[in-house]
């Protein structure tokens, strides 16, 4: 087990943890303080309530894998609508276990233990076993009660949703007629015409221009923007600035040596047994000279380490619960302790070898040594900055800032509010009340871990109309496009309206004159890659072609494309093992429009309660 824990939790039991929820810490507020999270109600269904606790329980968790996800991106926001949702899922699920307890739906104590012994994560040599079954819900904050009631609360409300797929059906001509369309395949070519390949057969007119603009005024405004001035305070910078002599480093050396010391290593192996009678008769059949190794195998529950006769490898200081840890580096080479208990149970100790740590030389730690000597001083320089910059820019300018602290005094470019080449906070301290309109200094902004800013507005600007001398190129380029995406359609339309006439002459004149020509024709199905997917579904709208003819349809694909398409002929080829596949997709959707109409259902007759605040 600890040799598990040493290694980061391996294998079968990585893959575990990752599907079981842990049991949070949190910090609530005062209130909560004195009574507990359990007596704060955060929603009540038909007088059932579910307590902050609970939340909180289903809440964290997410959080904390969101957060790690997004990191810097992740905001407030991102909170008030996991808990929205969370709230919304949990408040499902009681209204699940109201309806499965009205219906009699139960999960039996067999069922219950078929499921679990059915679970590869709890099986050694493909047999389930109890010993694995504890240590993983040890290891991740469960007790067996708690993980069979939320296991059995799971599998009774999975029974409505499988008695839904069981009552529903599919008529045999239903599915017949969906399954043919469904293996339809159909043969095709096509030519796609691109607005951007003929801007320069365009040309829009001055007055349709300045009409545009004209009209759409609304839409060429200025934003209001700023130019700021800063100054930046950073732990990069303050350590460039110190120097560092040979005896500073060389006390820093003498006071640091733990630093450039590696750490101490210990070789142990153990022996784990949760019982404490069984453990004590290891103990003393260890003293009658039977094999440690030996009895590891026989007698361990730390399935880990026992087929190694409880080898743990070396490890240092920290990686142990703290008995064992506390226990193994108080004892000598060769000697093995008595019992030592721990959350896991009884562990027996032999300490193999030890490796003492070894303090590097003062030439060989120099450049590192150095490092470390200037961070350390520029961190306390830091600090100290720090507070004083925050007191400068409270009572005095910028300028005197700069010459109090030897800071450069910077400025933007002028910026708006939607720029994304600043910090947001670095922005939104930019447009802040106190910066924008008081003209006053802002806080000192943490920007960055170690970098510190403080920002002072040196001029703005307010949102204004854009003259239309500003926006006549950008009108012109967009009314081009525009006009571009008109002629192709207005080619792609000739050209089907040739073909459908029978006009074949006239069709291939209209192509040869804009280079155009049909790909290949090829046959696909609904989920052929081998053509744009967008031009395969459009292919699929199309009527069936009749005998000894083809389809043809000119379809918009972008804001700048076309495409004219030539459906030359159909079929369908329908295998029976994709007959039984549709069958169960069909009764799996329709099972779960039932079911997501029963869950409407169950929330307009239940009188539900949201407590927002205790969110």
């Amino acid at each position: 087990m600890l040799g598990s824990i040493r290694n980061k939790t391996k294998g079968v039991v990585a893959y575990f943890i990752v599907g079981l929820i842990t049991i949070p810490f949190a910090l609530f507020g005062i209130n909560e303080y004195f009574t507990g999270a359990s007596n704060v109600v955060v929603a009540t269904i038909n007088d059932n309530d579910i307590s902050k606790e609970e939340f909180l329980a289903e809440f964290n968790p997410q959080k904390r894998r969101l957060q790690q996800q997004l990191s810097e991106k992740y905001d407030a926001n991102f909170d008030s609508i996991l808990k929205q949702s969370i709230i919304n899922q949990m408040i499902d699920s009681r209204l699940l276990d109201q309806l499965a307890d009205e219906l009699g739906h139960v999960t039996t104590a067999a069922e219950l233990k078929f499921i679990i012994q059915a679970d590869d994560a709890f099986k050694e040599n493909g047999n389930f076993s109890m010993e694995k079954y504890k240590q993983l819900l040890r290891l991740n904050g469960y007790n067996v009660a708690k993980y069979e009631s939320t296991k059995s609360q799971g599998l009774t409300q999975d029974q409505i949703k499988y008695n839904l797929l069981d009552s529903a059906f599919v008529t045999p001509s239903q599915l017949d007629k969906l399954q043919k369309l469904n293996d339809q395949q159909r043969k095709f070519s096509h030519v796609v015409l691109n607005a951007d390949n003929y801007i320069e057969k365009v040309k829009v007119d001055a007055k349709s221009i300045k009409d545009y603009y004209d009209n759409q005024k609304e839409s060429f405004f200025a934003p209001e923007q700023v130019k700021v001035e800063f100054v930046e305070l950073s732990l990069a910078e303050i350590a460039k600035k110190i120097e560092a002599s040979e005896d500073e480093l060389f006390n820093f050396y003498e006071e640091e040596s733990e630093r450039f010391t590696t750490e101490e290593e210990r070789k142990a192996q153990h022996i784990l047994i949760e019982d404490e009678a069984e453990a004590q008769k290891v103990v003393d059949l260890l003293a009658k000279g039977i094999e440690f190794n030996k009895l590891a195998q026989e007698y361990s529950v730390d399935t880990g380490s026992k087929d190694n006769g409880g080898d743990l490898g070396f490890f240092t200081r920290g990686v142990m619960v703290p008995e064992f840890e506390q226990k193994v580096f108080a004892m000598s080479a060769g000697q093995t302790s008595g019992l030592v208990k721990s959350e896991f149970g009884y562990h027996i100790i032999k300490l193999n070898e030890i490796k003492p740590g070894i303090l590097r030389s003062f030439a060989d730690a120099r450049f590192e040594l150095s490092n470390t000597y200037k961070q350390t001083k520029a961190q306390k320089s830091l600090y100290d900055s720090t507070e004083q910059l925050a007191n400068l820019a409270y009572e005095s300018s910028l300028e005197e800032v700069v010459d109090q602290m030897d800071l450069k005094l910077n400025t933007t470019e002028f910026f708006a509010r939607s720029n994304t080449d600043y910090e947001k906070g670095f922005v939104n301290a930019a447009f802040s009340d106190v910066v924008l309109n008081k003209n006053e200094n802002s806080e000192v902004l943490e920007l960055a871990e170690n970098r510190y800013v403080v920002v002072r507005l040196k001029e703005k600007l307010a949102q204004r109309q854009k003259a239309f001398s500003e926006v006549e190129g950008e009108i012109n380029t967009h009314l081009t496009k525009v006009l571009a995406k008109t002629f192709v359609d207005n080619i792609a339309q000739q050209i089907v309206k040739s073909l459908r006439s029978g006009d074949k002459d006239a069709a291939k004149e209209l192509m040869d004159k804009n280079q155009l020509k049909f790909s290949d024709a090829i046959w696909v199905d609904r989920g052929s890659n081998d053509v744009d997917k967008d031009i395969v579904s459009r292919v699929f709208t199309l009527p069936k072609p009749s005998a000894n003819s083809s389809t043809y349809s000119s379809q918009t694909l972008s804001k700048s494309s076309v495409v004219v398409i030539n459906l030359n002929s159909v079929k369908t080829d329908v295998s029976s093992k994709s007959k039984s596949s549709l069958k169960s997709s069909l009764l799996e959707f329709e099972a779960n429009e039932i079911f997501s109409s029963i869950l409407k259902t169950l929330h307009s007759s239940a009188e539900i309660k949201i407590f927002t605040q205790n969110l």
